[in-house]
């Protein structure tokens, strides 16, 4: 009884995970959060971003990120590299400041963390797909 009951949850799994929604895989699409952003000479700073990923091979995507504090907005481009399964690292870039840094992506479920940092300072926020 016990291998017809482990039998049928093997078969129907593949039909319950095809019924996820898209968000709990891939890293394609908008994304939105906060989190904090830490000027290297300045104080802790709370910012909402919206991020959108944008796929140019199976493993590399364009990242355009739009954050938001008190004090303003920021704009980052820039490129993400899959290097094992949910774990992205890349590099971005903020034309306003003229400030290029790195990025690290960690996705779980339909949640990630992003974290980045530069010369200028660093972050991190946490994002859900929309």
């Amino acid at each position: 009884m016990k291998s017809i009951a482990a039998l049928s949850a093997l078969l129907i799994a593949p039909l319950l995970l095809s019924t996820l929604p898209a968000h709990a895989s891939g890293l394609q699409g908008t994304w939105r959060g906060a989190g904090y952003l830490k000027p290297s000479s300045g104080k802790r700073v709370r910012v909402s971003c919206v991020v959108r990923y944008s796929r140019h091979t199976a493993r590399v995507f364009a990242v355009s990120a739009n954050c938001a504090s008190n004090s303003g907005n920021v704009r980052q481009t820039g490129e993400v590299l899959k290097i094992r399964a949910n774990t992205y690292v890349g590099d971005f870039y903020n034309r306003q400041f003229d400030i290029r840094g790195r990025v690290r992506v960690r996705i779980r479920g339909g949640r990630q963390t992003v974290t980045f940092s530069s010369s200028s300072g660093g972050g991190s926020v946490s994002l859900k797909k929309r």
